[in-house]
């Protein structure tokens, strides 16, 4: 399904004067910053961005057409020259006072984007203005406020923040379209456990877990936060029975979930290890230490040599190894953990902070090089 940017204009992509509010003369033309960068980024992965603007009594002696025009195809230029291309560019004239029927918030003017399949998890209206944030709503999407004092929110609206997210500049914009762009939640039930799980990948490092399984909550906090996800995670197992069913189950999940987020390599680091810079690439845990690194290569494989002596968290060393042989095998990402120390506790909190850090280094993308990172083209 396609997904969708309709960007405000004045105020959005351009600064607002203001005293007439109008961009009029090229002596008022100037660009928020960070909008080039992060309007490119969203082309390269698939957004199709589509203007709509009110401007007041366009046509009128207020505001003659030869004023707009000027500024409007220099901000089309200068997109043009940055390979940033709108799918479609929509004007309403009417005055405030004396709306049409096509005036934002109405949505009529973006039915044609409207009426088929949208992603609509992926898609956002982004603007500075209480009736940008309305057309948000009403076309089902979420709305980013990109916060203009020229143009406050109406006390108490909404009583839900679901609707709309503040947002201060173009940077926090292209972090939280990355965010949500690189997102996936997945439920998986059987007669022995049920798992859901949400999860970011370029998140916040915060996480919510519930496993019933002490040890193992710790651990994926850990994970996330090193990681650098945003993670919610939920399992109900049989825990009466033993803690096999559930730590594999969450263990299938998360593998699961990641590589639906490996379904576009473009631009991907692909291979991380667990420490930097390249001089260290250990993790320290007191008197453990770790060494990870892990290879986005679309082939499941663990390589275990870590040496747990004991139980830990009421799993054994054999039900660890295959947590993590589980989590490579359904991630299919080849996955090797070394780790010595005395301290069996440590040394498993040694090799989930050092795969948090190896999986942040190789999902790093570049998307000025938005090539698959292999010789064949493929992974």
């Amino acid at each position: 399904m396609p997904y969708y940017l309709f960007v405000d204009r004045d105020g959005t992509l351009l600064e607002e004067p203001p005293d007439t509010q109008q961009i009029d003369s090229y002596e008022r033309f100037r660009l928020l910053a960070g909008v080039l960068s992060t309007l490119r980024w969203a082309v390269q992965m698939g957004y199709r961005l589509v203007m709509i603007t009110n401007q007041d009594g366009l046509g009128t002696p207020a505001f003659p057409e030869e004023r707009f025009w000027g500024p409007q195809r220099l901000l089309l230029d200068i997109c043009e020259s940055e390979g940033i291309r709108w799918t479609g560019i929509h004007i309403d004239r009417s005055r405030s006072d004396q709306p049409s029927p096509y005036r934002k918030p109405s949505p009529l003017l973006l039915l044609p984007y409207l009426e088929g399949s949208i992603d609509r998890q992926r898609s956002f209206v982004i603007g500075d203005r209480y009736t940008d944030m309305r057309l948000a709503e009403r076309i089902g999407v979420r709305g980013l406020w990109l916060e203009n004092p020229l143009h406050p929110l109406p006390q108490g609206w909404p009583a839900s923040t679901d609707t709309y997210q503040r947002v201060a500049n173009w940077a926090e914009i292209q972090r939280l379209l990355q965010e949500r762009f690189f997102f996936t939640e997945l439920h998986r039930t059987t007669t022995e456990t049920q798992v859901h799980l949400q999860l970011a990948v370029y998140g916040q490092g915060e996480a919510q877990v519930c496993t019933g399984i002490g040890f193992l909550d710790h651990m994926f906090t850990l994970l996330a936060h090193h990681a650098g996800w945003t993670l919610t995670l939920q399992a109900q197992g049989d825990l009466e029975v033993d803690l096999h069913h559930t730590l594999e189950d969450v263990g299938i999940a998360l593998g699961q979930a990641l590589a639906r987020l490996l379904e576009d390599k473009r631009g991907l680091a692909r291979y991380g290890q667990s420490g930097v810079p390249p001089i260290c690439r250990a993790l320290p845990m007191d008197e453990a230490l770790a060494l990870v690194a892990v290879d986005l290569s679309g082939r499941g494989g663990l390589r275990w040599e870590v040496a747990l002596s004991e139980a830990v968290g009421g799993a054994s060393p054999t039900l660890w190894r295959h947590f993590f042989e589980t989590l490579a095998r359904e991630g299919r990402f080849t996955l090797h953990l070394w780790a010595q120390g005395l301290d069996s506790h440590h040394l498993l909190e040694a090799v989930f902070k050092g795969l948090g850090r190896a999986l942040r280094q190789a999902f790093q993308r570049d998307y000025s090089q938005p090539k698959i990172p292999s010789t064949k083209g493929s992974l």
